[in-house]
């Protein structure tokens, strides 16, 4: 992930994990998601549905443990949305 997209991701609102991910899409609040790389096929899928004719971006973060320590969490994070 860019140090600009880092930057960015420090002053925003976020939400954490696939359920508020899905209901911030479901509201059209989502400006941007970052993924675990190792993120479950069957989760990345329910949500790129949800992103197809949106054009929201989509970056890719290491793993599931690195992002949920980044978010700081004490547990993994398969997805992060960020909020307009």
């Amino acid at each position: 992930m860019s140090n600009e997209k880092v930057a960015r991701f420090n002053k925003q609102h976020y939400v954490i994990g696939l359920k508020q991910t899905l209901k911030a899409l479901h509201k059209d609040q989502v400006t941007s998601l970052i993924i675990a790389e190792d993120v479950e096929v069957h989760l990345m899928t329910r949500v790129l549905s949800q992103i197809n004719h949106k054009h929201i971006p989509v970056s890719f973060f290491e793993s599931k443990k690195a992002l949920g320590e980044y978010v700081g969490i004490n547990v993994n994070a398969a997805i992060v949305a960020l909020l307009k």
